[in-house]
């Protein structure tokens, strides 16, 4: 038995196992494709040495293919009059993770909470979290290991209510990972790990003889916006308040009921920091019966005088100051005495300053444009002066809260290079000339094109493979890519936005039909590596 060549259908419980006989070689497929599927698919012939074999083949049985195992999933006998047929597809039983359901977080969820809004309520993890939840308690005996350095927390929109594979595409969405799995152990990388040179580069008169390349610049944009995560309601509105036990006092305070001072020049100050640019500064201005007059300050400039007499108590928003900058301000209120005119008997007039409960101080900031997100900025390329002006679509990303991490991730979504299309026959060194072999161009490489005459010397990274069987020795077909979004990105992006809207117009009168997936282009280099 040779273990790389065979083929082996088994049962789930692993207690029969056959080598497959009587295949057609060259109807068989070895298929792969970025954070999407792995599957095999071939045609077996019914004979009279293999019909056992053949009956055997039926759905959710186990081929074994090169150590891994792939669960069939379609079958299609047919009868020509002559020969029956069976067209079998099978997928790498990572796929079956669909079977595992990840439920809500329902521990998290609030109902009348009014002190948080929807979006504060999303919650912000690290992988190592999310792949945790999404994992936890699966009864079909899936693992994860993560490889690589992901340092950052991430915003989810929803937790769970998902099977795991759609839990685990999103999750390379979120957290920009690669998964490829041996057998039912997951493995997470980054992209820095995931991707190995590969021994075999593309280099013209060398070991290769024809190239063509086709160059397009379509796409390429050099230059773009982005946002980071908008600023909430909470964070910009009445977002500080300060009560009585916040301020600084000098002087003699009754500090119980309304706290208050009776002693002519007795003062309270507060020091505060405006946190983001043209705040408004508002004062609440506690008014009693014994209430006098104070002088107040904003940053050692005087304001004004107020009252703090009324026949009944209430209270007076007074607005000190709008458009502050950035930083830090002083607010202090300085009591001068009794209010002319006023009869206070034998009580002492006072100046009040709150119930221990109440808010004194607080700031608001009228934030307009940029200013309404946490992050803004624009990335200009390299290729600019070589390609000219050319704008990208503006990025929003709710993950963002930094400027720095806002540019990383303009320079990383921006298309600013040609797309190139390469078909290239590959001969072997110049010392050790042999064709193409399966196995030689794995699902983790990256590839150096060098061609001189063409101008170009660059790295290529598979995205997708579709290999023969070894014993054919046929080409072998692989999409390379040098776009930072690829067509296989792309794609899965689509096919998720489908299924979220689908999920919203189920059972409503939006729409009859659910929509159906779409076909998408992008920049993907396509090369069949010619068995010349």
């Amino acid at each position: 038995m040779n273990e790389l060549k065979d083929l082996i259908i088994k049962n789930r419980k692993g207690t029969f196992g056959e080598i497959i006989s009587d295949y057609d070689f060259g109807s068989f497929k070895y298929e792969y494709e970025k954070n999407n599927e792995r599957s095999i698919s071939l045609t077996i012939y019914k004979t009279t040495s293999n019909a056992d074999i053949f009956d055997a083949l039926l759905n959710e049985m186990v081929i074994l293919w090169q150590g891994q195992e792939y669960i069939i999933k379609s079958t299609a006998i047919k009868y020509d009059g002559a020969m029956v047929t069976n067209e079998i597809t099978a997928k790498h039983i990572f796929m079956e993770f669909q079977n595992h359901y990840i439920h809500k977080d329902l521990e998290n969820e609030e109902l009348n909470n009014e002190e948080t809004t929807n979006e504060e309520n999303k919650p912000t993890m690290t992988l190592g979290q999310y792949l945790e939840f999404g994992f936890k308690g699966n009864k079909i005996g899936f693992s994860y290991e993560i490889i690589g350095k992901f340092p950052e927390r991430v915003i989810i929109d929803e937790l769970g209510d998902k099977n795991g594979m759609e839990f685990l595409t999103e999750g390379a969405e979120l957290f920009n990972y690669i998964y490829f799995a041996d057998n039912k152990k997951i493995y997470i990388y980054d992209e820095k790990s995931f991707y190995k040179q590969s021994d075999l580069p593309l280099i013209y008169k060398y070991n290769s003889s024809e190239v063509q390349a086709t160059t397009t610049t379509t796409d390429i944009r050099t230059y773009i916006q982005g946002y980071g995560k908008k600023k909430t309601k909470s964070e910009t509105k009445n977002y500080n308040p300060i009560k009585p036990k916040n301020l600084q006092y000098s002087g003699e305070f009754i500090k119980d009921g309304t706290w208050r001072a009776e002693s002519v020049g007795a003062s309270y100050t507060k020091t505060f920091n405006c946190k983001w640019g043209n705040e408004t500064l508002e004062w609440t201005l506690k008014k009693m019966a014994k209430g006098g007059v104070l002088d107040v300050y904003l940053d050692n400039e005087h304001i004004g005088r107020y009252e703090c007499y009324s026949k009944t108590a209430t209270s007076e928003k007074i607005i000190i100051r709008r458009g502050l900058t950035k930083g830090t301000h002083t607010f202090k209120a300085i009591f001068r005495g009794a209010k002319k005119g006023v009869d206070y008997k034998k009580s002492k007039p006072c100046m009040y300053v709150g119930t221990e409960k109440s808010t004194v101080l607080n700031l608001t900031a009228i934030l307009k444009g940029s200013d309404v997100y946490h992050a803004y900025a624009e990335y200009k390329s390299p290729n600019y002066d070589t390609f000219g002006f050319s704008e990208a679509p503006t990025v929003f990303d709710d993950n963002v809260l930094n400027k720095e991490e806002l540019l990383k991730k303009l320079k990383s979504v921006l298309n600013d290079e040609p797309t190139v299309e390469v078909s290239t026959n590959y001969l072997g060194s110049t010392e050790n000339k042999h064709y193409i072999n399966n196995g030689d161009i794995k699902e983790n490489n990256t590839i150096r094109f060098i061609h001189q005459p063409l101008g170009y010397n660059l790295d290529l990274k598979v995205v997708k493979i579709t290999e023969s069987h070894p014993y054919l020795n046929e080409p072998v077909e692989v999409d390379f890519s040098n776009s930072p979004t690829d067509i296989i990105k792309i794609q899965q992006n689509i096919n998720r936005n489908i299924k979220k809207v689908n999920n919203l117009v189920k059972g409503s009168s939006l729409s009859d039909k659910a929509l159906s997936e779409t076909d998408n282009y992008s920049e993907v280099v396509g090369v069949t590596l010619l068995d010349e």
